[in-house]
């Protein structure tokens, strides 16, 4: 019996995993005395990256088929749905019911002229992680789909 391959499984357990890391990095900013750092979101980037590009190619590899782009691009955006939406929702609650001083700290130090509340927080993170991930998605799959092509077994 053929186990069969889920695309959301793998996209899903995939961004799971990322999200944890991306909670790990946020905590351990905090622990240092750097959560308030704004420029420090830039290796949010690489750890999404390193997500996303980790499930593509996981997939490509279990999957053996030789038309993948679109399957690719699927699956890096569902890791980065996932990523984003469960990281977004732990900052806010954490900022909103743990720590509304540095939800404080932080509107300060970012240009945003309204006032900063859960709402503004999670949009921003989704919407930045979402920018981030399809553009890490779009520039893996072009050198995921020429990176030759895989053997099925069946050739």
């Amino acid at each position: 019996m053929k186990k069969s391959i889920s695309m959301e499984k793998i996209g899903l357990a995939t961004g799971l995993i990322t999200s944890l890391v991306l909670i790990a990095y946020f905590l351990a900013m905090k622990a240092l005395g750097l959560a308030q750092v704004v420029e420090l979101r830039f290796f949010n980037i690489l750890i999404i990256a390193a997500g996303v590009i980790y499930g593509i190619y996981n997939l490509k590899h279990k999957l053996h088929e030789q038309e993948f782009y679109l399957k690719g691009l699927a699956q890096g955006m569902i890791i980065t749905v996932v990523t984003v939406v469960t990281f977004a929702l732990f900052v806010t609650i954490y900022l909103r019911y743990f720590d509304v001083a540095l939800m404080e700290e932080i509107g300060k130090r970012v240009p945003y002229t309204g006032s900063l509340d859960s709402m503004v927080i999670f949009v921003a993170i989704f919407m930045e992680g979402m920018a981030s991930g399809a553009i890490i998605t779009f520039s893996a799959m072009q050198y995921l789909k020429s990176q030759g092509t895989v053997k099925t077994g069946y050739e």
